[in-house]
C-alpha cells in the first residue's frame, strides 16, 4: 500500500489529469465569455439602430414642424400686407399675434394628420412621441416662438421685416426612452443632457 503512494508514475498522471481539467475549465469559460460578449454587442447594436432610426424620425418631425411654422408666418405676413393694401393698416400688434396663433394652430392641425401629436391649449406648442419599431422612442415638445416680423409702413407701403436674430421655434423637451427588457414592457428614461 505504501509503494502505491510513492510511485512517481501515478503522481505524473494525476498532475496531467489536473492540468487537463484546468484547461477544459478555462476553455469553457472562454467560450462562455465570448458568447456573452457576442450577445451584449448584438443587443447594443440593436439599441443603436433603434435609437438612430427613431432619432431620424424625430428630426423629420422637427423639419415638418419648422415648415409648418414657416407657413404660418407666411400666411400671417401676407394677410397683414393684403389688409394694408386696400385700406389703412388695421392690424395692431395684438391682432397680428392673434392671427399668427390661429395660423400656427391651423398648420399644427394639418401636421396632426401625419404625426401622433398633442397640441397644447394655447396652440403654440406641440408634443409628440416618436417611436421606431425597436425599443426606442423620443418624447419631444416644441413651442412656436412669437411672430418674428415687425410691420412697418414706408412711403405708404406696408412691409413685414424679419428679425433674423429670433428663432422660429424652441425645443422644450427632447428625451429618449428605451425599453430595457424584452420580457418586461417597462421603460427607462435615459439622460436628457440637463444637469440637475
Amino acid at each position: 500500500m505504501g509503494s502505491l503512494l510513492c510511485d512517481e508514475n501515478g503522481a505524473t498522471s494525476v498532475l496531467i489529469i489536473f492540468m487537463m481539467l484546468v484547461l477544459v475549465i478555462l476553455g469553457a469559460y472562454s467560450i462562455s465569455s465570448a458568447h456573452v460578449n457576442y450577445t451584449f454587442s448584438a443587443r447594443a447594436l440593436e439599441w443603436k439602430q433603434a435609437y438612430y432610426e427613431c432619432d431620424a424620425m424625430a428630426e423629420e418631425f422637427l423639419t415638418d414642424t419648422d415648415a409648418a411654422l414657416a407657413g404660418a408666418e407666411k400666411e400671417t405676413a401676407e394677410a397683414v400686407i393684403q389688409s394694408a393694401a386696400g385700406a389703412a393698416p388695421g392690424y395692431t400688434e395684438q391682432s397680428v399675434n392673434d392671427l399668427y396663433r390661429q395660423n400656427v394652430l391651423k398648420e399644427f392641425s394639418v401636421l396632426a394628420d401625419k404625426y401622433d401629436i398633442q397640441i397644447d391649449g394655447d396652440g403654440l406648442a406641440v408634443s409628440s412621441v416618436i417611436s421606431s419599431e425597436g425599443e426606442s422612442q423620443i418624447n419631444d415638445r416644441i413651442a412656436a416662438a412669437p411672430f418674428r416680423y415687425s410691420i412697418d409702413a414706408v412711403n405708404g407701403t406696408v412691409m413685414c421685416l424679419l428679425n433674423e436674430n429670433d428663432k422660429r421655434y424652441t425645443i422644450l423637451e427632447w428625451r429618449q426612452v428605451q425599453k430595457i427588457n424584452e420580457d418586461n414592457e417597462a421603460t427607462t428614461e435615459l439622460w436628457d443632457g440637463i444637469v440637475r
